[in-house]
């Protein structure tokens, strides 16, 4: 009996294993933008539960993705993505010691820009858009040619980059 549970969850965590990089950071994203609307719904309806729940759960994430750069890229993109993460890593528990429903706001606008930018290039030429294994039906826009260039990612496949506030996130490694 306990053989055949070992088994089974041995099988299980074999199967999550193969979520493809691209997707898990797109699935991270997802999550981190319902903690941080759920976070919002706390402030604004007083609520410090769940206010505070949804906040660190937000912050986990956020220490998700900086942890998914690899730790020896130092290209453009990685600083920039790093020194964001940062910020946000700064600010979010502010809100929940000042309840300024502002700094989550803030906070979602900037990971709702990297999500779409994450879609559209790096989602779309991994092919994970029409991939029946990884539950997105709906297709993702090709960003504009002036955005786009090849880049190598972990793994050596090549994706797209767009810009960020003037800023290419190109060059960009995931260690995942």
């Amino acid at each position: 009996m306990k053989a055949a549970k070992a088994r089974s969850a041995y099988q299980q965590s074999e199967a999550q294993a193969k979520i493809h990089p691209v997707r898990l950071i797109q699935l991270i994203y997802e999550r981190l933008l319902t903690h941080l609307e759920i976070a919002e719904e706390g402030i604004l309806e007083n609520d410090a539960k769940k206010r505070g729940e949804n906040l660190s759960r937000a912050i986990a994430l956020v220490t998700e993705l900086v942890a998914s750069i690899k730790e020896n890229d130092n290209s453009e993109a990685a600083v920039f993505l790093r020194g964001l993460y940062a910020a946000i890593l700064t600010e979010l528990p502010k809100a929940v010691i000042s309840n300024d429903v502002e700094i989550v706001r803030i906070a979602s606008r900037y990971i709702q820009n990297l999500q779409k930018i994450w879609e559209e290039t790096a989602v779309a030429e991994a092919d994970l858009v029409n991939n029946q294994h990884n539950c997105t039906s709906h297709p993702t826009p090709e960003p504009p040619d002036d955005t786009r260039r090849n880049t190598t990612y972990g793994g050596g496949r090549k994706y797209g980059t767009a810009s960020v506030g003037g800023l290419a996130l190109a060059s960009l490694s995931v260690s995942i």
